[in-house]
């Protein structure tokens, strides 16, 4: 088994390669604005480093969201291209539960409880999700969905020491340092903080393993929410029928 991880939906752009015996191999790309249009040679380089060909690929895995909008699109279209051209199954992994795995060790070592993802959605948004670690295990203690910082806050204020990993730092870092005062947040540093492919592929040869595997045309981005274009239309949508309804 060799799967090949697509990771694009963060800051930067990264790809891996991972065999059923756990061997990777990893390529990033270090420049914030250029990542998205070089994922494919990102690509490229980790399979050449691994001594690997694209035939040799039994499975492709894409990070599909939450995240980027644009990034999401890019990384689920490049995953269900190669999968189709290579005839081989695709696998979706969710790019908090994926950053929440890289956090797994340095939480631990830090004796926190729980582990959150937070991606920033702006004005005051993070798309989110909880881990309790157990045994150096993750288990889900807060669903992933999109929350207000504040409200996400509210939630985790009595659960222990909380590690917070993702950009939502960047974002809600004075916010989040303030509860600091009466709970125990730790954050991630800057080297551990957003998405990387290392563990997308971790997960997705877990799930390749369990069968979850998807065809090309299955393999779905995921949001969390609309894009504000999209709102925007089907807000101004909703009004014109508002006004209609309103001068019959």
């Amino acid at each position: 088994m060799k799967i090949l991880a697509i990771e694009t939906t963060g800051k930067y752009g990264s790809a891996a390669l991972i065999d059923d015996e756990g061997r990777l191999f990893s390529s990033e790309t270090h420049d914030g604005n250029d990542h998205l249009r070089e994922i494919i040679g990102t690509a490229d380089r980790t399979l050449k480093e691994a001594g690997c060909e694209k035939g040799d690929l039994t499975h492709v895995a894409a990070s599909i969201g939450p995240g980027s909008f644009t990034g999401i699109r890019i990384g689920v279209t490049a995953a269900r291209t190669l999968s189709q051209m290579l005839d081989i199954p695709c696998i979706g992994v969710s790019s908090l539960m994926a950053m929440a795995l890289r956090a797994l060790e340095p939480a631990t070592t830090h004796k926190s409880n729980i582990i959150a993802a937070i991606i920033n959605a702006r004005r005051h948004q993070v798309y989110a999700g909880a881990w309790k670690i157990s045994d150096g295990r993750t288990e889900s203690f807060l669903e992933e969905r999109q929350y207000m910082i504040e409200e996400l806050l509210d939630l985790l204020k009595d659960e222990g020491t909380v590690y917070f990993v993702g950009d939502g730092i960047d974002a809600y870092e004075n916010i989040i340092s303030e509860a600091r005062e009466n709970y125990s947040f730790a954050l991630a540093p800057e080297e551990m903080r957003y998405q990387h492919a290392s563990t997308v592929a971790g997960l997705a040869l877990a799930m390749a393993m369990a069968g979850k595997t998807l065809g090309y045309d299955e393999l779905m981005p995921e949001y969390m929410r609309l894009a504000e274009a999209e709102q925007r239309l089907k807000e101004g949508s909703l009004s014109d029928k508002i006004s209609r309804l309103t001068t019959i």
